[in-house]
């Protein structure tokens, strides 16, 4: 049996909600303001709290945060008289799980009630079966087209937080530096061949010059392949495009102090900086990363 902590600080409401509830057998408690709904969280979590906007002290927008920061497993749907849409946005954007008009109360709350609590046992299952996880390897092959490079290193770093939940936001952010600087390398430097010294006096003629080889087939048709190996322990990447390769003797030494300001090499900078193994092979056209993570993330 679903337990649901109603709060509400109208007795009549209060009484009118529990009563709908369990008619349909869920477990109802009540607490009458934010204050004691946060108490009675922290005893005995209930699976679904179902909160009024107006209540004396902290309003149900608050206690959504709250209760999003401090109990992220458990679902708030937000109950108001107050029918606005700007009302239902906010109160998803500070968290809520949905929204109930309370002059709907008898043909919405069930109904929302239920598809939440749904969710929230699949989003449970799902960190179940996240901390089954070992080892993930995925393989990519990419367009050079950069629009992509954000989304796909946005989906690897959520790859990242489901195997290793706790790993430092930081870090996480260094990983995406250093995979986003990788791919745009593989891409504009490796299979279109445009050099970043172009960019010494500005990106106007380096811009340029990427349009133009992106409608000149033998260079637009080359992909860039990116392969991911994921454990708890590590991350490994590598990223491997079909140009030419470079010598990499040839890129100003980024851990020079002296050379920070140039626009060659800054790219493998910030790779070196944030990974904890970087090698390339022998034409200079893939490059391995290595993360280690720690072992109580």
């Amino acid at each position: 049996m679903a337990r649901v902590l109603i709060v509400e600080d109208s007795p009549d409401q209060a009484l009118l909600i529990t009563r709908l509830l369990e008619s349909a057998g869920y477990a109802a408690e009540v607490a009458d303001d934010a204050a004691a709904a946060l108490k009675a969280i922290g005893r005995d979590p209930p699976d679904l709290v179902a909160t009024d906007l107006v209540m004396p002290g902290m309003d149900g927008l608050e206690l959504v945060e709250k209760v999003r920061a401090e109990h992220p497993y458990v679902p708030v749907v937000l109950m108001t008289a107050v029918g606005t849409g700007e009302i239902a946005v906010e109160a998803l954007r500070r968290g809520a799980a949905s929204y109930v008009h309370k002059g709907r109360l008898f043909e919405d709350l069930l109904p929302t009630v239920e598809k939440t609590l749904e969710l929230a046992r699949e989003k449970r299952e799902q960190e179940r079966i996240h901390e089954c996880l070992e080892q993930s390897t995925l393989t990519y092959r990419l367009e050079n087209d950069q629009s992509l490079v954000v989304p796909l290193v946005s989906h690897i770093q959520d790859s990242i937080q489901a195997i290793r939940p706790a790993l430092d936001e930081g870090q996480l952010m260094q990983i995406g530096v250093a995979l986003q600087e990788a791919l745009l390398n593989a891409m504009h430097h490796g299979n279109l061949e445009v050099s970043s010294e172009l960019r010494q006096n500005g990106s106007e003629a380096y811009h340029r010059r990427i349009e133009e080889r992106l409608r000149e087939p033998r260079y637009a048709d080359r992909r860039v392949r990116l392969s991911v190996r994921l454990s708890r322990e590590r991350l490994e990447c590598e990223v491997l495009d079909e140009g030419p390769g470079f010598d990499l003797s040839q890129v100003p030494d980024p851990t020079n102090p002296e050379n920070l300001l140039k626009a060659s090499g800054r790219g493998l900078y910030l790779i070196l900086a944030f990974m904890d193994e970087v090698s390339h092979n022998a034409t200079g056209s893939e490059i391995r990363m290595v993360k280690e993570f720690p072992s109580k993330a």
